[in-house]
């Protein structure tokens, strides 16, 4: 049964344009074509731990691989996909804990902060490879994606 409507009963399918953006602190991010349970009364989509975290993954390294000034959502989503603390990220940047505090809860970061986090974030997502590809020279040549977001082709295990 679901757990939404309490009417209709869960179907093993894949996801259509469903926006997961709340489930991680983000306003939209659309989700094709990955395993799901739906509801075919109510649409209620539920979705396994394994997506969930490739997900999570491939979200992480869309914004990694995007340009411009980081939103305050995709600050503290880049920061817990680390596993880090505030505290943590503002040592490995080298700024007061404060800052962060401040990223997350809207104040603009600049570009120079935005690129120093998201070379962290490579570093800690895909190693050297990824974060030399986001840090060189000629970096904005990288695929750019653009918000919402948009995840398909998802591969889990």
């Amino acid at each position: 049964r679901c757990s939404a409507c309490r009417e209709g009963t869960l179907r093993s399918t894949k996801t259509k344009d469903h926006n997961i953006g709340p489930l991680f602190g983000l306003e939209d991010v659309r989700l094709d074509a990955a395993p799901a349970m739906v509801c075919p009364k109510c649409g209620h989509v539920v979705l396994e731990g394994a997506v969930i975290e490739a997900v999570r993954h491939k979200l992480a390294l869309l914004i990694v691989r995007n340009s411009g000034v980081l939103s305050a959502r995709e600050v503290r989503f880049l920061r817990e996909s680390m596993g880090m603390t505030q505290a943590r990220l503002a040592e490995r940047l080298d700024v007061i804990r404060g800052t962060v505090t401040r990223w997350e809860a809207g104040d603009e970061l600049g570009p120079v902060q935005s690129f120093a986090l998201r070379t962290l974030a490579a570093w800690a997502l895909e190693g050297a490879a990824l974060a030399e590809a986001v840090s060189a020279p000629d970096a904005r040549r990288l695929p750019v994606s653009t918000r919402p977001y948009r995840i398909s082709e998802l591969r889990t295990g």
